[in-house]
């Protein structure tokens, strides 16, 4: 889980990321050039598709705080990404365990939690490396409407939360020492907006972007699952598929607290 960032640690954030940009923008450009990557026209996609090669799970989980992780168990490694999210948060946090997955030097013990803030850092700046590219360049065009409503047009043009385009969108007046804009941008980065799909819509945006999709989708595990019996007949922890799978929700259950 990635720690919360507000108006008040924002500069510590930005600061933070300063130490960290080299090593991540590399990583991104790595990936970006790939030739084994398929190329899709949209990056958010694109992100479940690789996770899709290491059998991801897709489940609703009522906690506003928990996006995903990577979960290990009996020797694979099972990317999960919550769904009751709305969708740009999604794709924001496919991204960010794509980061755990190919570039975390942490050991994957169980399940990466908060303990490691650094290698939570680089994910969320890695992810935002991945979708967000250039949107200081969009968002400066968007010159006839309010704040709220350009970053709203950026969410829908990159496919972004919210707080992760403001966060680029400070960085970029950091480094170009545009006072009026980071103080525009901590006027509304802790604002509450509970009506989401409304100003989409109002906006003429696409608001299924902003709601959640409530999408359960655990076939790409078993199909990994089944990948390794035929390969390895002859092995025989992975044990029944079903048997793997639920002992899997049932723990991650326990720890989103679902079942409390």
């Amino acid at each position: 889980m990635s720690e919360i960032i507000t108006a008040e640690n924002i500069d510590t954030v930005v600061q933070r990321n300063k130490g960290i940009v080299d090593e991540v923008s590399a990583q991104a450009l790595k990936l970006q050039k790939n030739p084994s990557i398929m190329r899709v026209p949209s990056m958010s996609q694109l992100a479940l598709l690789i996770l899709q090669g290491f059998g991801l799970v897709q489940m609703p989980i009522e906690d506003k705080y928990w996006s995903g992780a990577i979960y290990v168990k009996e020797g694979k490694i099972v990317p999960v990404i919550n769904t009751a999210l709305p969708r740009v948060n999604q794709y924001f946090a496919a991204w960010h365990e794509i980061y755990h997955l190919l570039f975390d030097k942490v050991s994957f013990d169980h399940i990466i939690e908060n303990d490691n803030m650094m290698e939570e850092r680089k994910a969320e700046y890695f992810a935002a490396c991945m979708l967000l590219q250039d949107v200081d360049k969009y968002f400066a065009n968007l010159t006839t409407m309010d704040t709220v409503s350009k970053v709203m047009y950026c969410m829908s043009a990159f496919e972004a939360p919210y707080k992760a385009v403001l966060i680029s969108l400070y960085e970029d007046a950091v480094q170009r020492k545009n006072e009026n804009l980071k103080s525009q941008i901590k006027e509304i980065l802790d604002l509450k907006i509970d009506d989401m799909p409304n100003r989409f819509r109002r906006l003429g945006l696409d608001d299924s972007l902003v709601m959640p999709s409530y999408v359960v989708n655990t076939s790409y595990l078993h199909e990994q699952i089944k990948k390794c019996e035929e390969a390895n007949p002859e092995l025989k922890y992975h044990g029944d598929n079903e048997s793997f799978l639920e002992n899997i929700m049932k723990e991650i259950r326990v720890i989103t607290r679902t079942d409390r």
